[in-house]
């Protein structure tokens, strides 16, 4: 067709990025998930995997889970399965302590004033979902192993980027990143990288927010 020769030159010729390979593919494939891009995703994981361990690329895939929903990753999930084949587990947590290590994670992530802050401010009726976060998003899924936080988060930026408007959780997760280092540098040329994928009000828009916090953080 001749939309992929023009989408094409554009990766080509238009864009220049400083990021390897590993960074490149462990985003993309979650941005190709969010907007539920299964034909262009089957091809980037065989071509990643011909750069980046197959454990890894499970992992950033599974990571998508707790954000974007089962549902919604489950196809892409038989993709996986098929281009990569069968993988260890990469689980180091059981159901006596997922809890308490999701909660040690969102403590090292966020701050745990931050963290106590959000759960003792929620009627009562409604702290179940900081138990769920808690157990199932941050137990079950970033304490396990092949990916850092770093690069955890930098695959949760990429997929709530690229997924509709979640700007509340987008800015915390931006400002996770910053917090483990990743610097505005990175975000940005993690987006350039996906602007082809995302189209230019999302990528836009998530230039501009990562624009806005680091400008307050570099003004306090």
């Amino acid at each position: 067709m001749e939309i992929d020769n023009i989408v094409n030159n554009f990766i080509k010729n238009d864009i220049k990025t400083n990021l390897d390979d590993r960074n490149k593919y462990l985003t993309l494939l979650p941005a190709l998930i969010a907007t539920e891009s299964k034909e262009i995703f089957k091809d980037k994981l065989v071509e990643a995997s011909t750069k980046v361990d197959k454990e890894s690329l499970k992992e950033a895939i599974y990571q998508t889970v707790p954000y974007l929903g089962y549902g919604k990753v489950y196809p892409f999930l038989k993709i996986m399965d098929e281009v990569l084949g069968e993988i260890v587990s990469a689980a180091i947590t059981s159901n006596d302590n997922r809890y308490a290590k999701g909660l040690e994670m969102q403590y090292n992530l966020f701050g745990k004033e931050n963290i106590e802050k959000s759960r003792t401010g929620e009627r009562e009726d409604f702290k179940f979902i900081w138990d769920y976060l808690a157990s199932y998003c941050f137990g079950d899924f970033y304490t396990r192993k092949y990916l850092s936080n770093k690069e955890r988060e930098l695959i949760t930026f990429a997929t709530l980027a690229s997924y509709y408007d979640v700007t509340p959780q987008l800015t915390s997760h931006i400002n996770a990143n910053l917090a483990l280092g990743n610097s505005k540098e990175l975000l940005i040329e993690i987006i350039k990288s996906l602007v082809p994928y995302l189209g230019f009000p999302r990528s836009l828009n998530t230039i501009n927010l990562v624009k806005k916090i680091t400008r307050k953080g570099d003004e306090e």
